[in-house]
């Protein structure tokens, strides 16, 4: 149950947080005005993203309540600090590939000379994988975790190595792995694109895009779901109310 109320609340968030994406998209700049418009839509969007992701976390950790979306918005600051983290590891993990590229030519000639193989297209390949990996499953990992250290203990918990240890398990590692492959890497290199032969250029053609793109997006979200469900924890505490005396 808590994964559907996560899944659909995710898709809730993207639906909106893509509609003012396009906005922003299509917003000129050419003005102070608009300018600022396409800076306040920016950081709508950004804000509209903590939210989905803190609602995700706390409808795993506590339920889904009116409450808990509260909650959620107290601790949208969060997603400032867990985008910094993916960015960071796409950066270095981008600077890995492009160092690796550039110095092919001496990474082949030491691999002929001392192993003798000729072809070494696998190792670059590993590298590409290992970087995405990096990029796009630890640093969700790491990113949700921090968030869900936030939302649940304040923002002091960021300073602590917990949630760290929390990303890194074992399980959360693998789950967070098998997800993003099967849900959001898979669907979107091989259902995305595909198109049947013999699709006719009609509504039935509109139909279909529409149906497929649909269940890609289900599923990522599905996969996100997941993921944040390795980064909440499984009953955390209410926040402490204050005593109000009996009159």
């Amino acid at each position: 149950m808590r994964l559907a109320l996560a899944t659909i609340w995710i898709l809730f968030g993207f639906a909106i947080a893509g509609g003012l994406y396009w906005a922003f998209l299509i917003t000129p700049v050419s003005t102070a005005l608009a300018l600022g418009a396409t800076a306040l839509l920016a950081l709508a969007v950004l804000a509209l993203l903590g939210v989905t992701f803190n609602g995700a976390i706390e409808i795993w950790s506590r339920g889904f309540s009116l409450a808990g979306m509260r909650r959620s918005l107290g601790s949208i600051g969060s997603v400032v600090p867990a985008g910094l983290i993916v960015f960071v590891l796409w950066w270095l993990s981008s600077r890995v590939e492009l160092s690796a590229a550039q110095n092919s030519g001496q990474i082949n000639a030491w691999f002929i000379a001392r192993f003798g193989w000729d072809d070494v297209s696998w190792l670059f390949t590993a590298i590409r994988y290992a970087a995405m990996w990096f990029t796009w499953v630890l640093g969700t990992l790491l990113a949700f975790s921090l968030m869900s250290a936030i939302l649940h203990s304040g923002w002091e918990e960021a300073g602590k190595p917990s949630w760290l240890g929390r990303a890194v398990r074992p399980r959360a590692l693998l789950v967070a792995t098998l997800a993003l492959v099967f849900l959001v890497a898979l669907p979107w290199a091989y259902l995305v694109p595909w198109r049947p032969e013999g699709l006719p250029a009609s509504s039935v053609e509109l139909a279909f895009i529409v149906t497929k793109l649909s269940v890609a997006g289900i599923a990522a979200a599905i996969a996100l779901a997941l993921i944040a469900r390795e980064a909440a924890p499984s009953s955390a505490p209410l926040p402490a109310q204050p005593l109000i005396p009996d009159p």
